[in-house]
């Protein structure tokens, strides 16, 4: 019997949702020095980088304790007192290029959001002061809107419950296997940013500006 070719169709995809550092911001020499200054006041000495590139993607308090050594358990009921004195160097941060030109294009078509393992302080009075790219966010996830934070899918499947979305209509644009573990979990498409490998992502891209066209070439996959 003769087979009919059926074409596939077309993936909905309705929302764009992003990890802030390493995908919309370089914040690693920032983040390196701010650690560092905590720590210090902490009565820590300062990580080298390349224990802080361990613990980059980490939260807040699980960095310092990961950098620190130890359980940190008294200090910390000192750290936000110490975060209110403590500089971040806004100065080292920096977009990748065509960052705000691509979140504007993207912004027309679809529903844009972040999920960070930054704290709510993290993302309102460092990362949208910077870049100035609140007005595109229909949705924020921060470490302290869940219990698990990422590789766990709980922070994306909140942004798309909040979003009113399928986890199967949204795109997770992370730089670090993690965030490719966390959106494969939840049932998302993935696009891993930034030059690494990650065998489960539906596409690796190194400039900002293909994002796009990752997009794209999802929706016709049919995924």
């Amino acid at each position: 019997m003769k087979k009919h070719f059926v074409p596939k169709t077309e993936s909905t995809i309705k929302a764009v949702l992003f990890d802030i550092d390493g995908v919309l911001l370089d914040s690693f020499e920032a983040g390196f020095l701010f650690f560092g200054d905590i720590l210090t006041a902490l009565g820590y000495p300062r990580p080298t980088r390349g224990a802080y590139k361990s613990a980059f993607h980490l939260p807040l308090t699980l960095a310092l304790k990961y950098l620190a050594k130890a359980d940190l358990t008294e200090e910390l009921g000192r750290l936000d007192e110490i975060l209110q004195n403590v500089s971040y160097h806004t100065e080292l941060l920096s977009e990748p290029p065509g960052c705000k030109e691509v979140l504007e294009a993207l912004h027309k078509k679809y529903k844009l959001g972040i999920i960070t393992s930054r704290n709510r302080d993290g993302l309102s009075k460092r990362y949208f002061p910077f870049s100035k790219t609140e007005k595109y966010f229909s949705v924020t996830v921060t470490i302290e809107d869940v219990t698990h934070p990422k590789p766990h899918p709980e922070p994306l499947l909140l942004a798309a419950k909040r979003l009113k979305l399928k986890p199967s209509e949204c795109v997770y644009v992370g730089d670090s296997h993690t965030d490719i573990e966390a959106g494969k979990s939840a049932g998302m498409k993935t696009i891993l940013y930034g030059g690494k490998k990650h065998k489960k992502a539906d596409v690796s891209i190194r400039s900002f500006r293909r994002l796009p066209e990752a997009i794209l070439l999802l929706q016709k996959r049919g995924r």
